[in-house]
């Protein structure tokens, strides 16, 4: 019966669109519903230490699922705090003063450059966001800036499988322990880059990249633009600071994210006087529709682990599939197709046996964050830009998603073929 409702449940939240129904409905009613099932019927539960099986009681394992979503539950709180500050200091508007040329090709690779670099630092969701909002600023043709976003939502996709910061798939693999930020970096920035650059090369050579390009001029004033630019590199290197505070402290990563929003706020204060925003209005901008969805998705797969059921799916695919890396690429094609969060949930709950920093969970970062690129609803940022621009499914389907595929491909190669750099 758990099964019945976590499919039902997941058929809803990939259907979002047909049914007209917020993901995070879905998403929480299946997390209550899945473990009110357990306690109900007493179902027998287990927690999986390695290669260790032990019974346990449904309410403590209850609590210690909740506390290891509550984890990632505090990052995103920081991570999107941090970010409501730049926003509101005009921060990522002084970003346009990066757009300055005169070609509309040249425009295609800075814009891609930025949404690459931006979404390691900030996440691909908001990077995108934050892009879709200064391209509306930027480029006026409505049909041209469409092509642009296709490039930022691969752009973005790629640049937020290398940081552990920067992909909310990529942070779970970060906060339970599967991989560490080194070898994340080492492995995952080539493939990433390869992604991003080979997508944008073939991008480039397409006729509506073709001519010159006038970008508007930013209209904020000089001490704006300042304050703006400070906001900006003040909150960016905050937010770098996480990954290198754990490595420094050994507190888990979400311990590190509210640091720097405490930090930040500090320097909030200081501008209080000029009444651009209190520390109760960043609280207010967040977005407690995500946090809810990821609280329900990942107690929604935990109570499947609970009960054994992902352990018994991950023997079978080890049995039925030659190798691993067969299953990652399948997995990455699965990404483009329904939400890659509930995926790399179960990945982490099926293959815990894997120590960290496993080749495997190198190349789940990379397929669950690349792969959602390849259909405009496989990924966060691509759904965000189809909302937000209103683009259509099959427009993106026709001129975008061969491009993304051939850049998926062209980094899943390079990780298949790393090993044989190494030696």
């Amino acid at each position: 019966m758990v099964i019945l409702i976590f499919i039902l449940g997941y058929l809803f939240i990939t259907l979002e669109n047909l049914f007209s129904l917020n993901k995070v409905i879905p998403a929480i009613l299946m997390a209550t519903t899945c473990w009110s099932f357990i306690m109900l019927f007493n179902l027998p539960v287990y927690e999986f230490d390695q290669h260790l099986i032990i019974k346990k009681d449904p309410k403590y394992l209850l609590l210690l699922h909740l506390g290891k979503a509550s984890e990632i539950v505090f990052f995103l709180i920081g991570a999107m705090s941090i970010i409501s500050v730049i926003e509101k200091y005009s921060g990522f508007e002084a970003l346009r003063e990066l757009f300055y040329t005169n070609t509309k090709r040249r425009f295609l690779w800075i814009i891609s450059l930025v949404s690459f670099l931006l979404s390691a630092i900030i996440d691909n969701l908001t990077a995108t966001i934050v892009l879709i909002s200064l391209l509306r600023k930027t480029v006026s043709n409505y049909k041209e800036r469409l092509y642009y976003l296709g490039s930022v939502v691969i752009s973005a996709n790629a640049g937020g499988v290398w940081s552990p910061i920067g992909d909310i798939t990529t942070t779970m693999l970060w906060i339970s322990n599967k991989v560490t930020t080194i070898h994340l970096l080492k492995k995952i920035l080539v493939p990433s880059i390869l992604c991003m650059f080979i997508s944008t090369l073939i991008a480039s050579f397409m006729p509506v990249f073709n001519g010159t390009f006038q970008v508007k001029k930013n209209k904020l004033s000089k001490d704006n633009l300042n304050r703006g630019f400070f906001m900006l590199k003040v909150g960016l290197f905050l937010m770098l600071l996480v990954p290198i505070f754990k490595t420094i402290t050994g507190v888990p990563p979400y311990m590190g994210m509210m640091f720097s929003l405490g930090i930040i706020l500090c320097i909030v204060k200081k501008y209080k006087s000029e009444s651009i925003l209190s520390i109760d209005d960043i609280f207010k901008k967040l977005d407690f529709s995500s946090i809810l969805f990821f609280l329900g998705i990942l107690l929604s797969v935990s109570s499947l682990e609970s009960l054994g059921k992902l352990y018994s799916l991950s023997h079978w695919i080890n049995e039925t599939v030659y190798t691993w890396k067969i299953t990652t690429f399948i997995f990455g094609l699965i990404s483009s197709i329904i939400d890659n969060v509930p995926l790399v949930a179960a990945t982490i709950a099926m293959f815990s046996s894997y120590p960290i920093d496993h080749d495997l969970w190198h190349f789940i970062a990379y397929v669950s964050g690349t792969g959602g690129s390849i259909f405009l609803i496989g990924s966060a940022a691509g759904v965000a830009a189809m909302g937000m621009e209103k683009i259509d499914f099959f427009w993106y389907l026709k001129k975008i998603s061969w491009i993304a595929l051939i850049g998926y491909i062209s980094g899943f190669v390079y990780l298949l073929i790393y090993p044989f750099f190494s030696l």
